[in-house]
């Protein structure tokens, strides 16, 4: 890939005059464009704008918040469903508990308990699904911003197998 960029087509496609400028918002505009930058004019955006990492750290800390509150409110609302099921087993147990029910009564009750346990495991099937999910947006957003950093600075991220298949 060509890294064309130079420092004032870098600063022109942000709008700024100087990487002094540089705000949290256009950093994430600016990280995207680093691995098409020439080495020399990233370092040199990073030098001039010192808390690019730690407005990166940021940036992940507030996209880690999110995937938090995310998750919580997966839980609270998983687990309200779950408390509705509860109650709604609990109600047929009850009335599967009245002697003077028939046979295909009771039948039918223990159908809808095992119908409403049913939805209580594809919910949990689901809601691993979503955590899973979550899990490897997360994973997905901490390789990019580390892969730009690196990219950046002119690493190698290049990943070898030797003759063995193993990693080098």
């Amino acid at each position: 890939m060509s890294r064309a960029l130079t420092e004032q087509k870098v600063l022109k496609k942000l709008g700024i005059e100087d990487f002094r400028h540089l705000t949290k918002d256009k950093v994430i505009t600016m990280a995207s464009m680093l691995d098409k930058m020439d080495p020399e004019v990233a370092k040199k955006a990073i030098e001039q704008f010192p808390q690019f990492s730690n407005t990166m750290k940021e940036i992940l800390h507030d996209y880690k918040d999110s995937l938090d509150k995310a998750l919580e409110d997966n839980s609270e609302s998983v687990g309200s469903y779950y408390s509705s099921c509860d109650v709604i087993i609990s109600s047929l147990q009850k009335e599967l508990d009245k002697e003077e029910l028939s046979f295909e009564e009771k039948k039918y009750i223990i159908d809808k308990m095992i119908e409403v346990n049913k939805m209580k495991g594809d919910k949990d099937s689901e809601n691993k699904k979503f955590i899973a999910t979550m899990g490897l947006i997360g994973g997905i957003a901490v390789c990019v911003v580390a892969s730009i950093l690196t990219g950046a600075l002119g690493g190698d991220t290049k990943i070898e197998m030797n003759d063995n298949n193993k990693f080098v």
